[in-house]
């Protein structure tokens, strides 16, 4: 079974993806920022990685470079709320495996696990 670990500071963006992946059969670890993420990692190093960009204590910018340095085969998928296209290209072109849009369409997130991890429905 793969673990993922998810990184938002939104209780509600937390349970959500928990319950959507842990549906798919995947592990799931939670952190609400950038610091507790990398503590998180450094304690068992997930899988995957959902981290949201804007969240307080440590941003997801900093912990996605922090991680890229220590860890850089983990797959990460930016989460972000900005729906312009400028983060995910920016966030892709520094090693991001993938963006999920806040609100985002489940079909979306199939697709995104497809591509980053590899995943296929009924086999994490």
């Amino acid at each position: 079974m793969k673990r993922l670990l998810v990184v938002d500071d939104d209780p509600d963006i937390l349970r959500l993806l928990k319950a959507i992946l842990e549906a798919y059969q995947f592990a799931v670890e939670l952190a609400s920022n950038g610091r507790e993420a990398l503590d998180r990692v450094r304690a068992m190093v997930p899988d995957g990685i959902f981290l949201d960009l804007r969240m307080p204590v440590m941003d997801g910018y900093e912990a996605f470079d922090i991680l890229r340095r220590e860890h850089p085969g983990v797959p990460i998928i930016i989460i972000t709320a900005s729906n312009t296209g400028d983060v995910s290209r920016h966030m892709r072109a520094r090693g991001a495996r993938g963006c999920l849009v806040k609100p985002f369409d489940p079909q979306v997130l199939r697709t995104t696990l497809r591509e980053a991890f590899g995943w296929t429905p009924g086999g994490a």
